[in-house]
């Protein structure tokens, strides 16, 4: 359970705030230890890759560490988190980290899972496995490591999750919908998935056309139709840093990607960047390339 009356204590003019970060990749050159995560804000988001799960006392170090300065951390998994084992080992090792002493009891695994922070913001968060379709299929399963670093993984056992994942969060979004039969008062949501919900934006525009594409992100914002209350949307995976405004919802992303050590000014930013006349025409459409910041902040209303 959340403590209400420690989150009221942290509003700030009548918002919310979450540290959001994704795609830490800790595992190379085993950096569980030492990254530092500075606090900006009570709860702390990640989007998943962040290690893997089958370092496990590393994994744990960090989300002890975390745990200890934030009130609430919130986890999703990414792919990596899965590999050199198979994805029930990894969700299995994954629901462990929850029951652990050192995770304070303050780990909250956004598996398909809704966490209502106050009486009225709630998180929705799941892996949001993408879409592949038929005629990329055979060029991802060559080129993509998913499905040589996952045991047991396939093509069609990606898609069945990207169906669970959807329905799930299609469901979850209409039951807090005020249109909802089922619904209550209406809430504020922050969906926090570690695939990206749209294609266009999402990834470096060099990228948007590949046929790998379909391994990172699909376009959900419009098929899901009406999206009460979905304040925010934070999404990794695709390395690549942005945020814009589609269709009423906030789509941001604040990944760190592949990083072996820091730059001459000593700034970790992420793996993919563009050039300045790509920055100029995203510009035009207010979808901006940015770097990664482990200070970044989203506020919720309340």
């Amino acid at each position: 359970m959340v403590n209400y009356k420690a989150v009221l204590k942290t509003l700030n003019g009548g918002f919310l705030r979450f540290q959001i970060m994704s795609d830490l990749h800790l595992e190379v050159g085993n950096q569980y230890k030492s990254f530092q995560v500075p606090v900006e804000a009570p709860f702390l988001i990640l989007g998943g890759d962040i290690g893997r799960l089958r370092d496990y006392e590393n994994y744990l170090s960090f989300l002890a560490t975390q745990c200890a300065q934030f009130d609430t951390v919130c986890l999703v998994l990414g792919n990596h988190e899965f590999y050199g084992i198979s994805r029930s080992e990894g969700l299995a090792l994954a629901y462990r980290l929850e029951k652990e002493e050192r995770t304070l009891g303050k780990l909250k695994l956004l598996h398909r899972r809704r966490v209502d922070v106050s009486p009225s913001v709630c998180i929705l968060g799941c892996t949001l496995q993408s879409h592949i379709r038929p005629q990329n299929q055979d060029e991802i399963e060559r080129r993509v490591n998913d499905f040589r670093q996952i045991e047991d993984w396939s093509v069609d056992r990606h898609n069945e999750e990207h169906e669970r994942d959807v329905d799930w969060l299609r469901t979850e979004i209409n039951l807090i919908n005020p249109g909802s039969e089922c619904a209550g008062n209406t809430k504020s949501i922050l969906v926090v998935t570690h695939h990206a919900p749209v294609r266009k934006g999402s990834s470096h525009p060099m990228h948007e056309k590949s046929p790998l594409n379909d391994a990172f992100s699909t376009d959900l914002i419009g098929d899901f139709g009406r999206m009460t209350g979905v304040q925010w949307w934070v999404f990794g995976h695709t390395h690549y840093t942005t945020q814009w405004r589609e269709q009423g919802i906030n789509l941001i992303s604040n990944q760190r990607g592949y990083v072996f050590g820091p730059d001459p000014s000593g700034q970790h930013i992420n793996s993919i960047r563009g050039n300045d006349a790509w920055q100029f025409i995203r510009s035009c459409f207010k979808r901006r390339e940015l770097h990664f910041d482990p200070r970044k902040c989203v506020h919720v209303k309340v």
